[in-house]
């Protein structure tokens, strides 16, 4: 009866959602595909999609991941990247180099120690330790409501992990069991940065499998770029639109338009940040039909133009306190 009992509690609390502690606990990731890259001159490899996550850490360098949510993320030294998204990318030392496929990850090959692979010629342009993983999500979280990348490493998602990680995972990467152990080090870096992204707490709370609210942040997520109402929200979930944003404001703690601008300002900081996009493309990716609205909404959301949240912008001037803003889910728009 004992057991009965323990199992009928463990389902309605799983009905209720999944905590972040619960969460972490039961995430997994699985394999022993890992493989050392040398990228040398310009030079790249390209992935197919695949229902798994892809782990890259940047030993030396700076490559660039092209196709992960439409956009370009850039890598740098001693950064680590794990794509969450399944999605086929191309990882480029230069925009337009030429890529072959990395057979090796694409078929999931096991070994025992990560082999290393060389391609392209001339001077050592980058160094990857790369993985292609299968991953166990715990029942009532869908990928789709997961960020596409994960960037760790000189970011706000760190964790408290700094640069020590790299010259970890290339220690852990000698000897026999190799890959056995580079697997629980990538398990616990993404658990890192699950803990600290500003998004995921609140999903995993909210995970159940039938949750309109869940699913609705799901649909934000997927398409943020929609034209998106509180009433377009409410009929896509099948509820009404009083009952919806009531319910939306209790659980989020935000109105459901409230929470939209904040994912398209931290989207927007994101794809400043990690790409070479115009302002203009991001503006229409994160659903402003004109620059000068985006412009004017996200000068009012962190205090400053868009264009001086480039990392690699001249002089460029940030508020105070900004990290902890996309850290900790601070900022708020204001009305």
């Amino acid at each position: 009866m004992d057991r009965v009992r323990e199992t009928q509690t463990r389902t309605e609390i799983r009905r209720q959602g999944w905590s972040l502690s619960e969460f972490l606990n039961l995430l997994e990731l699985r394999g022993q595909t890992w493989c050392m890259v040398e990228l040398r001159g310009s030079a790249g490899f390209n992935l197919p999609g695949d229902d798994g996550v892809t782990f890259y850490g940047l030993a030396k360098g700076q490559v660039r991941i092209a196709g992960i949510g439409g956009s370009t993320l850039e890598l740098q030294q001693g950064q680590v990247q794990i794509i969450l998204s399944g999605e086929a990318h191309a990882v480029r030392t230069a925009p337009d180099s030429p890529t072959v496929v990395l057979n090796f990850l694409r078929h999931e090959q096991t070994v025992d120690e990560p082999p290393t692979f060389t391609i392209g010629s001339g001077a050592l342009a980058a160094r990857l330790i790369c993985a292609r993983l299968k991953v166990n999500w715990p029942g009532g979280l869908k990928r789709a409501a997961m960020p596409a990348a994960m960037l760790i490493g000189g970011d706000v998602h760190g964790g408290g992990i700094n640069a020590s990680r790299i010259e970890t995972l290339q220690t852990f990467s000698k000897g026999p069991g190799a890959t056995a152990l580079l697997t629980r080090l990538a398990s616990m870096l993404l658990a890192l940065a699950l803990r600290n992204h500003p998004q995921c707490p609140l999903l995993f709370r909210m995970s159940a499998a039938n949750d309109p609210i869940a699913h609705s942040l799901q649909l934000l997520d997927a398409d943020l770029a929609a034209d998106w109402s509180v009433e377009k929200m409410a009929r896509k979930v099948g509820m009404s639109r009083s009952s919806f944003a009531a319910r939306f404001t209790a659980e989020a703690g935000q109105t459901p338009m409230e929470l939209l601008t904040e994912r398209r300002m931290r989207a927007a900081v994101d794809m400043l940040q990690q790409s070479s996009l115009k302002i203009a493309e991001i503006s229409a990716r994160v659903g402003y039909h004109s620059e000068a609205a985006f412009s004017r909404r996200f000068a009012r959301f962190f205090g400053v133009p868009p264009g001086q949240m480039r990392s690699n912008e001249p002089g460029a001037v940030r508020p105070k306190g900004w990290q902890n803003f996309i850290a900790h889910g601070e900022a708020r728009s204001t009305h």
